[in-house]
């Protein structure tokens, strides 16, 4: 069993996006282990010194493998993901650390250094909406491994 941290930039907006946060993060819990790391945005008015510094703060945290969400890398059904996921466990990759950038984007430096980059869709989402997105696919991935009706397909 993968143990699985999600490192984002910035906290979730509470009113609109914190409450689904912490609803699939807490259904991702009761199914398998799963934490959530937040690192605080870069500041100052250039967006590549604020990227460099979140990506900094970013590989601090990061444990075992490592993925980056990226609008360009590998794509998986959910299924896929499943099959992925059972793999890398299958290995003996104990963590896997998921990382978010903030709103400018991730750190270049660091999505390359990754092991792993996936996209969560074709579409530039804003990160606090790929946060949701990424737990509740986790969420779906691991209910469908534990046999939960909540993945139909």
């Amino acid at each position: 069993m993968l143990r699985l941290q999600i490192a984002c930039v910035g906290r979730p907006d509470a009113e609109m996006f914190g409450p689904a946060v912490a609803t699939y993060l807490k259904r991702l819990q009761g199914l398998t282990p799963a934490t959530l790391a937040v690192v605080r945005p870069g500041r100052g008015r250039d967006a590549a010194a604020r990227r460099t510094a979140e990506g900094a703060a970013l590989k601090a945290l990061a444990v075992g493998r490592t993925v980056a969400l990226d609008e360009r890398g590998a794509r998986f059904s959910t299924v896929g993901l499943a099959a992925h996921l059972g793999e890398l466990a299958n290995r003996g990759e104990g963590r896997l650390t998921l990382m978010i950038g903030g709103p400018d984007g991730l750190d270049a430096d660091l999505s390359a250094a990754a092991d792993e980059r996936w996209r969560l869709s074709a579409f530039t989402l804003p990160h606090e909406l790929a946060l949701v997105v990424l737990l509740e696919q986790l969420y779906r991935v691991a209910s469908l491994e534990a046999g939960h009706p909540y993945h139909r397909s």
